[in-house]
């Protein structure tokens, strides 16, 4: 049976490839399962700085795998909503991912692969990719991508998109904030790969800090308690380890260690 995904460690750089070519890398409840335990595994190995998600064939993700979500109405109410939830989670488990992550995207991104792209920091795609919330064309509710959708691209937008479900080209994701670059295909990897070493010039604690700063920040209202929080963590931040080495190597006129 093949792996439906494969994962390696290379330079700092965890990448999580999507393996079912065959389902257009579509997710069912083993993939999604797999898919979270790879991702605790490179967000605990000290080693890993990046995660890249990328996938293998001509589409990066077609969402839910319609031919197990097609055994779903013979299921009990229970069972649904485990398979659901599989879903939801993984994509929450790269979302929730404590460093840098970065989607990296060779094809057609449709309905939850658009909220597998989203849940990454950053989404680099290929200028032949296309792109699409379709599931209302289908009769279903592209559940997945609405919370990193919302967010990327703002909720009136949110709902256009979701409600019209075609399909849309890559240079719209770029103007709309669906995606960060559009390259062509043989600059693809070496874009990511560049994107990956700017990213590793930055201090890990404080890259992890952002990413949970930026989401419990987002959900507050804009008053003293963001302020206040704020200045508790720059408070901190500045005698840890990475603080020191970084002010210390400035003031050398060198590398901090981490991004040697």
């Amino acid at each position: 049976m093949t792996d439906p995904i494969l994962t390696k460690v290379e330079g700092g750089v965890a990448t999580l490839t999507l393996n079912r070519p065959k389902a257009m890398n579509s997710f069912d409840g083993d993939t999604a399962r797999v898919i979270i335990d790879a991702v605790e595994a490179f967000a605990a190995d000290e080693a890993v700085r990046t995660l890249v998600v990328a996938s293998d064939g001509p589409v990066f993700c077609a969402g839910g795998d319609f031919n197990w979500v097609l055994t779903w109405p013979e299921l009990d109410a229970i069972t649904r909503k485990v398979g659901a939830d599989s879903m939801m989670a993984a994509v929450q488990a790269v979302y929730d991912f404590p460093k840098p992550s970065i989607a990296r995207v060779q094809g057609a991104a449709v309905g939850g692969g658009v909220g597998l792209m989203l849940a990454c920091d950053f989404a680099v795609a290929v200028s032949s990719a296309r792109f699409g919330l379709t599931s209302a064309r289908n009769g279903l509710l592209a559940g997945i991508a609405i919370p990193v959708l919302i967010q990327a691209v703002g909720p009136r937008m949110a709902r256009q998109l979701l409600m019209h479900g075609g399909m849309f080209d890559s240079a719209t994701a770029l103007r709309i904030g669906l995606v960060d670059q559009v390259v062509e295909e043989d600059a693809l990897d070496a874009t990511v790969a560049a994107l990956t070493d700017e990213l590793r010039r930055g201090a890990p604690s404080v890259q992890t800090l952002v990413k949970k700063l930026i989401t419990e920040i987002d959900a507050m209202p804009h008053d003293r308690a963001v302020a206040d929080l704020i200045g508790e963590h720059v408070a901190v931040q500045c005698t840890t380890d990475d603080a020191i080495e970084g002010m210390s190597a400035f003031l050398a006129k060198r590398k901090p260690k981490w991004a040697l």
